[in-house]
C-alpha cells in the first residue's frame, strides 16, 4: 500500500487559504490513508478551519517560533517513519494520477535521492518545470514545491544546509548527493500544480538569499579552473536582472556573498572537471 511507503509533508506560514485549497485537492485525489503532516512555522493566526473536515489522515503541528521552511523540512524528514517523503508547498498539489507509479520507479533505484515532477502554474498558465521526455530521466536537481525524497539517503547527506536560510537548498544537496552517488530523476507522469501564491512572500528576502546562495554554490562546487568565469557570469546576469526588475535584493545578496566567502569555506566540496562536466550535461530538474 502507498500509505506504508509514503508520507506527505507540508510546511506553511500565514497561508491558511492556500493550505485549505491544497488539502481539498489531496482529498479529491482520495489520498485518504496516506499520512499527511503539516508544520505551521509560527503563523500570525491559528488555523481558521477545522482540518478534521477533510477525509484525510492529517496531523497539524504549530510552532511558537519561526525557524524557516528549510529547518522545518529537515525536521519533517527526521520524524517521518515511511521510506519516502512527498514534500509539498502549501500552495502546491498533485492534479493527476501517477503517485503509485512514481513510488514504483523510486523503488527500482537504490541510488535515489529525489524524484522531480513536472510543475505547472495554473495562474500564469505556464510550466515552472517541464518534462522533456515521456520516460523518467536523470536530472541535476529538483524543484522544492513538489518532490519525492528517499529519506534515508537524504539524511545520510545531512539533510538541507540550514545556513542557506532560504532558497538554493535543493541544488546544494543535489550536488552533494551527485558527488556521493545519490541521484535525482525526473518522473513525467505525475503533474504538480503550483499557484506560487504571493501571500506572505518577502521578495527582498527571496532575492537576497537566492543571489547569495547562488554565489555560495559556485564557490563550493565549481572546479577551481572554471570558478572565476562562472562567478563573473553570475554577477553580470544579476546586474542585468537588477536593472530590469529594479529589485535591489538581487545584487545586495550577490555582494554580501562575495564579501563573506571565506567564512563559509568549510563547505567547499569542489567537483573535478570530469564530474562537473557530467553534472552540466544533465537537464536541470
Amino acid at each position: 500500500m502507498i500509505s506504508n511507503l509514503l508520507t506527505i509533508g507540508i510546511t506553511t506560514k500565514n497561508r491558511w487559504s492556500d493550505l485549505e485549497i491544497t488539502l481539498q485537492k489531496l482529498e479529491k485525489l482520495q489520498y485518504h490513508l496516506i499520512p499527511i503532516i503539516v508544520f505551521d512555522d509560527n503563523s500570525d493566526t491559528v488555523c481558521p478551519f477545522d482540518i478534521k473536515q477533510f477525509n484525510l489522515n492529517i496531523e497539524l503541528q504549530r510552532f511558537n517560533q519561526s525557524q524557516g521552511y528549510i529547518f522545518r523540512r529537515n525536521q519533517l524528514a527526521k520524524i517521518i517513519k515511511t521510506k519516502y517523503y512527498l514534500s509539498l508547498d502549501d500552495d502546491s498539489y498533485p492534479v493527476s494520477e501517477g503517485l503509485e507509479s512514481a513510488l514504483t520507479f523510486a523503488e527500482s533505484h537504490n541510488n535515489l535521492l529525489c524524484v522531480s515532477f513536472p510543475i505547472y502554474n495554473p495562474v500564469l498558465g505556464q510550466y515552472q518545470n517541464q518534462s522533456f521526455e515521456t520516460k523518467p530521466y536523470q536530472v541535476r536537481s529538483f524543484i522544492g514545491c513538489g518532490h519525492l525524497l528517499h529519506i534515508e539517503n537524504f539524511l545520510k547527506l545531512g539533510g538541507y544546509r540550514e545556513i542557506l536560510i532560504h532558497q538554493g537548498e535543493e541544488m546544494d544537496i543535489a550536488a552533494r548527493g551527485f558527488q556521493q552517488g545519490f541521484y535525482c530523476y525526473h518522473f513525467p507522469d505525475l503533474l504538480i500544480h503550483h499557484t506560487a501564491s504571493n501571500e506572505g512572500r518577502n521578495w527582498y528576502r527571496m532575492d537576497f538569499y537566492g543571489s547569495r546562495n547562488n554565489v555560495f554554490w559556485n564557490d563550493w562546487f565549481v572546479p577551481n579552473e572554471l570558478k572565476v568565469y562562472k562567478q563573473l557570469r553570475t554577477l553580470i546576469s544579476r546586474l542585468i536582472l537588477t536593472v530590469k526588475v529594479r529589485r535591489l535584493g538581487l545584487i545586495t545578496g550577490e555582494i554580501w556573498a562575495f564579501k563573506n566567502l571565506a567564512k563559509y569555506a568549510e563547505y567547499r566540496k569542489t567537483m573535478s572537471k570530469k564530474l562537473y562536466s557530467e553534472w552540466t550535461k544533465l537537464r536541470f530538474s
